[in-house]
């Protein structure tokens, strides 16, 4: 009889977990703006990385492709289930600004791809930057930080919608 209750119970508590992530992902959704817009490779944003993870430890960790959200047509990965109950939480919080693009791009007046582990947080807010045989976008950034922030956001709106 004891054995039969402890697996009702783990049966109940396994759906409510279940559908406790499923409310979270449906609120979320609500949370964020529809994009088509994001910087996404197959559907994934951040080239795959955790975004959680950014906020925490020393450097970002790659998702798992089993541990996954997808909002308004944007698939989130996530290296530990913790991680993605945080993410639906507050998914503003951890979402990337210009819907992961380079921030100096950005601020510059147009899109360009990232290197996920290539950031800065400021103010609570996740910047991604480029870094490649160009350069590191990261660097001019740097040089009046405040200023760049000011003219990426004034940027944005008008730069979102257009191709890369």
């Amino acid at each position: 009889m004891k054995i039969f209750i402890i697996i009702i119970l783990s049966a109940f508590n396994s759906i409510s977990y279940a559908e406790s992530t499923a409310n979270l992902e449906k609120n979320s959704a609500a949370n964020l703006e529809e994009s088509l817009t994001a910087n996404i490779k197959d559907g994934v944003i951040l080239k795959g990385y955790d975004p959680v993870s950014y906020f925490k430890g020393s450097k970002p960790i790659k998702g798992k492709p089993e541990i996954k959200v997808n909002i308004n047509g944007i698939t989130y990965l996530f290296s530990t289930s913790e991680n993605k109950i945080e993410f639906l939480k507050n998914p503003k919080k951890y979402t990337p600004e210009y819907e992961g693009w380079c921030a100096t791009a950005v601020a510059d007046g147009y899109k360009f791809d990232i290197h996920p582990e290539n950031y800065k947080i400021t103010n609570d807010r996740l910047f991604l930057f480029y870094k490649g045989w160009r350069g590191n976008a990261k660097t001019d950034w740097l040089k009046d930080e405040p200023g760049q922030i000011k003219k990426a956001d004034e940027n944005w709106p008008k730069v979102r919608n257009e191709k890369e």
